[in-house]
């Protein structure tokens, strides 16, 4: 499955034009807040073309939205075309020197192109697996690149991509400046300014020019989009797929290409688009399933992955903290409030057990050392699961209520004596 979702988001990215929209700092500053994508219009969206023309670029995306593709085909794109391009995930440059990244052919372009003193070379740094990043392996990366392109960092453009959360601009400014162009202006009134070599910036800029630093959004699909990766993905009838999903509302399971995916794949066997508590629930399967791109700390079965789940869920709901403790390094900054600590809520398993229902993908990136359900409505359902099993075992309905309309500030003093696993 993993290997046919490569295949069908690179064949997607080779044939739609995907767009971006530009992020003011006011929306950057505000970027942790979950709803913030799903605010922002289609409208002055702009395309890898106009992209390119900054020298540095962030780009926020939600997981299973396609970033890492898109950045892979413009890598590859450039490449073809001569140009120095590379792609890297940061994870990776945290640990590695760049030319130990490279394949023999890269790291021969990239010699040079640090001794043509010329062309422009475009590094693509990518946060694919961003549970193994922290902020002191992001700084470390930003070190090594810096490092590696020396003194040619105004010829180079860099890409870096990320979850909506909120990225220490300041290191990547420190680390990865574009340095301030200065040339020689002529003088109509004082030929002496050529003559002693005197410096001043061109205050002439044209009002059209491209930003050097931009921050931008992906996109997500829009209806043209989704109905031409049907029809890459096999469907036949992509106006009635189209048609099935407005009508069941399933718009939030079309609009990432790696849900959508899915959609086409369940589609073509059914004809049809499930319910959405029939969506939600397949959702939930597949992404608890164990991972296969590396190895995971302890074995879970199913019915133990979906029951910690469930607890988890319910107490996010309940102290409405979204976010859930991954590392030690999320006891320091992060979202209001806090985050919740599964070893308080899953005081019952074993910390490999933990690390490994949250480093599967129902879970996503959130911050550094944090991560949170991908979903609202996967979040909402598995809650209300875990409460219904609770009745169904015969727990009293006053006592559900209580727990539901309890004012809880601390997890653990109020969730975790509730958090009772629940008999197989």
């Amino acid at each position: 499955m993993a290997r046919s979702l490569m295949q069908s988001l690179h064949k997607f990215s080779l044939r739609i034009q995907r767009t971006f929209r530009n992020l003011s700092q006011e929306e950057m500053s505000d970027i942790e807040q979950a709803s913030l994508l799903s605010r922002l219009g289609w409208a002055k969206d702009v395309g890898w073309e106009t992209l390119l023309e900054s020298q540095r670029v962030l780009i926020i995306s939600e997981a299973g939205a396609g970033k890492t593709f898109e950045c892979r085909a413009q890598q590859q794109a450039l490449w073809e075309k001569g140009e120095p391009a590379f792609f890297l995930e940061l994870s990776q440059l945290a640990t590695t020197n760049l030319p130990d990244l490279l394949s023999r052919e890269e790291e021969e372009r990239l010699e040079d192109w640090l001794a043509a003193q010329s062309e422009i070379a475009t590094f693509f740094l990518d946060s694919v697996d961003e549970l193994k990043l922290t902020l002191g392996s992001f700084e470390v990366a930003l070190k090594r690149l810096g490092k590696a392109i020396g003194s040619q960092l105004g010829r180079v453009r860099i890409v870096i991509t990320t979850r909506p959360i909120a990225v220490d601009q300041k290191l990547i400014q420190r680390y990865l400046p574009v340095p301030v162009q200065v040339e020689l202006v002529p003088s109509g009134d004082n030929f002496a300014d050529i003559a002693t070599g005197r410096l001043r910036r061109d205050s002439a800029k044209k009002e059209d020019s491209a930003p050097v630093w931009r921050n931008v959004a992906l996109m997500p699909l829009s209806d043209p989009q989704i109905r031409e990766m049907a029809v890459i993905e096999g469907v036949d009838d992509a106006d009635a797929l189209l048609a099935d999903i407005r009508k069941r509302n399933a718009e939030d399971f079309a609009r990432r290409p790696q849900d959508l995916v899915e959609l086409c794949s369940d589609w073509r066997e059914h004809r049809r688009i499930r319910t959405h508590r029939e969506q939600v629930e397949h959702n939930i399967h597949i992404k608890l399933k164990p991972r296969t791109d590396r190895g995971e700390p302890a074995q879970l079965s199913p019915d133990k992955a979906l029951e910690g789940a469930s607890r988890l869920a319910l107490a996010a709901l309940l102290t409405r903290k979204l976010s859930i403790r991954l590392s030690v390094e999320a006891v320091c900054g992060g979202e209001p409030g806090g985050a919740l600590y599964p070893e308080m809520l899953l005081h019952d398993w074993t910390p490999q057990e933990r690390d490994t229902l949250l480093e599967r993908a129902l879970f996503g990136f959130a911050s550094y050392g944090r991560v949170r359900f991908h979903h609202r409505s996967v979040l909402e359902f598995l809650a209300a699961q875990y409460l219904g099993r609770r009745l169904h075992q015969g727990i009293p309905i006053k006592a559900v209520k209580r727990l539901l309309f309890a004012e809880t500030q601390q997890n653990d003093k109020v969730i975790r004596p509730t958090m009772r696993p629940v008999a197989a």
